[in-house]
């Protein structure tokens, strides 16, 4: 199932721009460019992500998300903010916010960032750390730990971030963009051949039917 998203934009073009780019992703995302909108859809609609404009219709995404959170609705948050707006990010902060990106932006920086708390939010909310693999394979999500046959299999640390992802988006096609940006820090330099040797490393351990190659696309796991 695809993560829920609700942004709150109230620039008709980049909201538009910023729900055709984060559908394509995969993610199913409801939009509003207004306060009083954005309010009613939080509450009745269940999101794992809100993405708030500061400056909306009506109010402003400060007030939007610090209603929310005094109401009990944790869901995590990013503001979309304008270079004249950073000087209210400790208001920001303080209503709650998780995360915030700057205009102008890439799209694709939004998507790392959703991403990246979404994964946060994957790990972080499940009652058993372990997910099985099958009946001898299981990994702790929290810890990044694989155990196969109840010993610790040890594998590099971007071999375990990719199966947290790989394990997070079951079942769909992950591109070779989506994890360099998810296994490479900013200012790495991605490697094919790495990710080639970790996908192997893994298929080993965890058997070969589990990740699926799809050539020139990317790789998914079953």
């Amino acid at each position: 199932m695809s993560s829920k998203i609700l942004l709150i934009e109230d620039e008709p073009m980049l909201c538009e721009m910023i729900k055709d780019y984060l559908t394509e992703q995969g993610y199913e995302v409801v939009s509003s460019d207004n306060y009083d909108d954005g309010l009613s859809l939080a509450y009745e609609g269940k999101f794992d992500i809100f993405i708030f404009d500061v400056k909306i219709i009506g109010g402003n995404g400060f007030e939007l998300l610090s209603n929310l959170r005094s109401s009990g609705v944790d869901t995590p948050s990013i503001f979309i903010t304008s270079l004249n707006d950073i000087s209210d990010l400790a208001k920001g902060f303080k209503s709650g916010c998780d995360d915030y990106i700057k205009k102008p932006f890439e799209l694709a920086e939004l998507h790392l960032r959703v991403d990246n708390i979404l994964k946060r939010k994957f790990s972080h909310s499940s009652s058993d750390s372990y997910v099985e693999i099958s009946p001898n394979i299981k990994f702790d999500i929290i810890q990044k730990k694989l155990i196969k046959d109840n010993k610790i299999v040890q594998i590099a640390k971007k071999e375990a971030d990719l199966l947290v992802l790989l394990l997070k988006n079951r079942g769909k096609i992950l591109s070779r963009d989506e994890i360099y940006m998810n296994l490479w820090d900013y200012g790495q330099i991605p490697s094919e051949l790495s990710l080639r040797v970790y996908i192997r490393n893994l298929r080993k351990i965890i058997g070969e039917e589990r990740i699926i190659s799809h050539p020139k696309i990317g790789y998914e796991y079953v």
